[in-house]
Parts: C-alpha cells; sequence; structure tokens
C-alpha cells in the first residue's frame, strides 16, 4: 500500500505541508515494508483514507485496537504513529515511529514524523537532531522547506504547535563547582599605597547554585510567536559569602515572521540581592531583526536601550543608561554532525547618571560560537568573546584613562535526557581574562561548574 503523509492537525507554521507527503513518499521513503498480516484485510487502506481525509479520530478508532497484534509491522506503525500524532497523542506516536525506523532505518518518511511528533511534544532538541540529519538526505525542495521552517522556529525559542495554542515549561536546576576568583576582584592585596580590603581581593570559593523558572509560548496568526521566560536563581559561595547573589529575572517578546525574514519586540529586567542586601537592578527594551540568506544563512541584528541602578547610596555613582547593539552572522547545517557557528559584532555605550562619574564608557567587541551535535540527543557548544570598553577620559580613575580588554573562553556539554528522560547534565568550563590601564581592574577568573536541570513538558 501507499504510504500516507497526513498534514490533519500539524502546526500553522504556513505553508508546512504542501506537497511534503508526495515529496518524503517519491524522493525520500524506501519501498514499502510488507503489510501488517495480523491486521483485517482493507483495514490499513481504510486507515489511510481516512488520514487522507483529515479524519484522524476515526482512524485511530480503527487502528489502536489492533496495536497487541499488529505493532512491530513497520506499515502498521506508520499510520498508527500518524493517528496518534493527529489526535494528540505524542508518546505513542513517538514509540510507533521509533519502532518503524529500527526496522527501516532509511525509511525517511517516518523519520520526517518522529521528528513532528518530539516537536508537538516540546522536545526540541531531539526534534531538531532528526529535522538536522534528514536535510543531510538531499531532500526534494518542498520537503527541506519544511524542515527549515521548523528549524527556524526551534532556533527561535519556544515555538508552539499551531496558532492559538500556547505552551508551559517550568524547570528547576541545581549546580556545583568551584570558582578561583568568586567576587572578581584584582589578585593584589595592594594598589598604590593602599592596603585593599580583603573583600577587594580575589578570592576562590567553591560554589553550589540552584534556579527555577518557566518559559511560555503562545502563537499567534499569523505566522507570530510571544515568548515569555522568568528565572530566580541562588548561588552560595562558601568562602566568600560577601558575593553570595540572588537575581530574579523576567522577560517578554513578541516575533513575526515575512518568509525569510524575522523581527521581535521585547522588555526585559532582572533584581538582584548580594549577601542579603538588595544590590542591583536593570531594565530595557529589545529590537531584533533577521533575515535568512540561502539555505543555511542568517543575518541578524539587534538593539537594546536600558538602565541600570544600583540600590546602595554609596554605589549610586555607578548608575547609567546603557545602549548596546549587535550583527550576527550564523551557519546552520554544517557537516555530519549538524554543526552550528556565528560571529557576533558587539558594540555599545554606557552614558552615566551623574556628571561627576568616571563610569561613562564606549565598548566594542566580537563573539565567535560554535556547536555540534554529539550523538543521539547530546551536543557541545565552545564560545570565545572580547571587548574593549574605553572609559571616559574625564574625570578618569586614579589620573588614569581606564581601557579595559576582557577575553572570555566557555565550553560546555549538554547530555540530554540523562540520568533520565526530561533530564539534562550539563559540565560547563569558562575562563575569563580582564587587563586593564588601570591595575585595580585586572583580573582572572576560571570556573568549573556541572549542572543537571529537569524540565516538566
Amino acid at each position: 500500500m501507499a504510504r500516507h503523509l497526513n498534514d490533519g492537525r500539524r502546526p500553522d507554521i504556513h505553508l508546512l505541508f504542501a506537497g511534503v507527503g508526495l515529496a518524503l513518499a517519491v524522493g525520500l521513503a524506501g519501498p514499502a515494508a510488507a503489510a501488517a498480516e495480523a491486521a483485517p484485510d482493507g483495514t490499513l487502506a481504510s486507515a489511510g483514507t481516512l488520514l487522507a481525509a483529515g479524519k484522524a479520530d476515526e482512524a485511530w478508532a480503527l487502528l489502536a485496537p489492533l496495536e497487541a497484534e499488529a505493532g512491530g509491522s513497520p506499515d502498521y506503525d506508520y499510520l498508527y504513529g500518524i493517528a496518534a500524532l493527529d489526535t494528540g497523542r505524542t508518546r505513542p506516536a513517538i514509540d510507533a515511529f521509533e519502532r518503524v525506523l529500527a526496522r527501516e532505518p532509511d525509511f525517511a518518511g517516518a523519520r520526517m514524523e518522529l521528528a513532528r511528533a518530539h516537536y508537538e511534544a516540546g522536545d526540541y532538541p531531539a526534534a531538531e537532531e532528526q529535522f538536522r540529519y534528514l536535510l543531510t538526505q538531499s531532500p526534494p525542495a518542498a520537503t527541506q522547506s519544511v524542515i527549515e521552517r521548523y528549524l527556524v522556529a526551534i532556533d527561535q525559542g519556544m515555538a508552539p504547535a499551531r496558532a492559538g495554542r500556547s505552551r508551559f515549561v517550568p524547570y528547576g536546576e541545581v549546580g556545583a563547582g568551584w570558582d578561583s576568583n568568586a567576587n572578581a576582584s584584582t589578585g593584589s592585596d595592594t594598589f598604590g599605597i593602599f592596603i585593599l580590603n580583603p573583600d577587594n581581593v580575589e578570592t576562590s570559593s567553591s560554589f553550589i547554585e540552584m534556579a527555577g523558572g518557566f518559559q511560555h509560548g503562545f502563537a499567534a496568526e499569523p505566522d507570530g510567536l510571544i515568548l515569555s521566560t522568568a528565572r530566580a536563581s541562588y548561588r552560595l559561595n562558601p568562602d566568600a559569602d560577601f558575593v553570595n547573589q540572588a537575581l530574579v529575572s523576567l522577560a517578554t517578546e513578541g516575533r513575526k515572521s515575512w518568509g525569510a525574514t524575522r523581527a521581535s519586540l521585547g522588555a526585559s529586567g532582572y533584581y538582584s540581592w548580594l549577601d542579603g542586601s538588595q544590590h542591583e537592578l536593570g531594565a530595557g527594551v529589545d529590537l531584533g531583526l533577521a533575515r535568512r540568506l540561502g539555505e543555511n544563512w542568517e543575518l541578524g541584528s539587534a538593539g537594546r536601550a536600558g538602565v541600570v541602578r544600583y540600590q546602595q547610596d554609596e554605589l549610586e555613582i555607578l548608575d547609567v543608561r546603557r545602549y548596546l547593539g549587535s550583527l550576527a552572522l550564523t551557519r546552520t547545517g554544517i557537516g555530519a554532525r549538524n554543526g552550528r557557528a556565528g560571529l557576533v559584532a558587539l558594540f555599545g555605550t554606557d552614558d552615566a547618571e551623574e556628571d561627576a562619574s568616571a563610569y561613562s564608557n564606549d565598548r566594542l567587541g566580537a563573539r565567535l560560537f560554535a556547536g555540534w551535535q554529539l550523538g543521539t540527543g547530546n551536543s557541545l557548544y565552545l564560545e570565545a568573546a572580547y571587548l574593549e570598553t574605553d572609559f571616559d577620559d574625564s574625570p578618569g580613575f586614579f589620573g588614569e584613562d581606564r581601557v579595559d580588554e576582557q577575553w572570555t573562553v566557555a565550553l560546555s556539554t549538554d547530555y540530554r535526557n540523562w540520568p533520565a528522560r526530561g533530564y539534562s547534565l550539563v559540565p560547563t568550563l569558562r575562563f575569563t581574562n580582564t587587563d586593564s590601564t588601570v591595575s585595580l581592574y585586572e583580573y582572572d577568573r576560571f570556573e568549573l561548574g556541572v549542572y543537571l536541570r529537569r524540565t516538566k513538558r
């Protein structure tokens, strides 16, 4: 029998499935496996006809009672999986498509449906892995377009399945590690003729970090998305408790796509406490614009206007109005590991609130990042960044014109669904080196941590 790819209740990413069934059947799928002998004559053909007509509930009612006898046949499992997916039963659908691929690993139609089932279930990393594998199989142009639209939606963040639908994803996280310079301070205990307070001298410490939050996405018509996030965290430094920090952040953003172009507008803010005392508040408005260039390239820009306010009177001299911008070029689908790499140019300025403040500055930098798949559900991420901050000459710092140069290198791996489904284990390494024309602000910092996250989808 002919294998069917039905679009019954598929996501409202517009034009996603025009011609996809035919493209997969002709361009990707291999020869059909033997029919499920346990299914009564004509049952699979009838189910396929029902699915083609968008009658997924009737197809499910026809196929579900046969699972114990017919399950394991690729033809039956494929149709059963589509019926399950089209009626909102993502777990049975995933199991069915995985059974198909265990028997017929080259059956790209089943792999496409498995990717979509993971997407519907909210397991975007698993969906992305399957979609990117399909791109390496030279799919027809129509199918490739569908896959790319999914990948763009996943890359944008929380992408609910269809217009008018929302998805709420809470998570919790715990981590532990070691920080060579928990207070990000100079390694010298003197500055000129002054002896520094020990709290302002490099202090190493182990740390424990706990965090929780959520993502909420709402799909708007047409091709729109409203994404909201919240996070609360606390970092305990046993050997440097004067920099124990609590942080709460909130953000919301609206996104809109027109073909290859995407725009976003949002607002975000945070509030922090240091050693139990109110410390810092930041808020801003963000604007972004991006455009896909061909199959695997994207050019993007972003801007932010905001404020940073310190909550202690003696720190008000640090208050600034902050303006930031970036330009980014990103390449996806690199090699067999489905690599992703990009280069970002960073620029901005801080405008101090107080005329006598020395903290007005201009900044310019760049960031290079890359990521690869390490296997099923696992990934590797590498980042290197440079930032130069040139503070205003007047009034200066202790009679010096201050210029800081900072290098940062970070490496992390993500082991998804370990030690159990819904968990992720994330080891991280980060090194920071800051040079300055004012030695008080020079420091090195090395951080090693391991984080375990639990996501409820």
